[in-house]
């Protein structure tokens, strides 16, 4: 199957609030439509995730995180567009108090913060474009478990239980395990995770 025909594949699998296994810029990832509840909520039980645990939206531009978040301090800006044109490590950073249409499932309810990466990933650029939606990146393994780097690292009791899984970049070696995390709290960069 070609690179476009697994992007129109996984947008129909999403469009019908069914789950994916698909590679993203870091490690392979499960997701879903980041707006669809049912689809959450199955990820959390693929992953035996503690629903308070919130998950990483990805998404493939300014202009849908700007959906997401009202204010994204210039700091911030220049964090993000430095990083994507260098393509360096992935950053996902979490933001304070994002838009009210966000849905209170993905808002960590204890700070009020939503974590998202604006992903330099071919793949997860157009998947995000063409659904026309955020997406859902969580690892593919279940919680408490190390983080496969790699599809053939993938356990069977993940792979058994989502409703489709990309054939795409399956034999590739993740180059980076995970994405560094920075927390933005009143125009300052905390580094919760490099």
């Amino acid at each position: 199957m070609s690179f476009y025909e697994e992007i129109e594949k996984s947008v129909k699998i999403l469009e019908k609030g069914k789950c994916l296994l698909y590679p993203t810029d870091t490690v392979w990832g499960l997701g879903c439509d980041a707006f669809n509840l049912n689809s959450l909520e199955k990820i959390y039980k693929i992953k035996n995730r503690n629903i308070s645990k919130s998950m990483i939206i990805l998404v493939e531009n300014m202009d849908r995180l700007y959906e997401l978040i009202e204010n994204i301090p210039d700091l911030v800006k220049k964090i993000i567009q430095d990083n994507y044109r260098k393509k360096g490590k992935p950053i996902t950073i979490v933001y304070k108090n994002p838009r009210k249409t966000v849905s209170k499932f993905l808002i960590n309810n204890q700070d009020n913060t939503l974590a998202i990466r604006l992903t330099n990933d071919p793949f997860c650029s157009y998947l995000i474009k063409k659904l026309d939606r955020p997406i859902i990146s969580t690892s593919a393994n279940l919680s408490g478990f190390p983080t496969p780097k790699s599809f053939s690292e993938i356990s069977s009791s993940i792979l058994s239980k989502i409703d489709y899984s990309v054939h795409f970049r399956r034999k590739e070696k993740a180059h980076y395990n995970s994405s560094s995390i920075l927390k933005i709290i009143s125009n300052k960069v905390k580094i919760l995770r490099m």
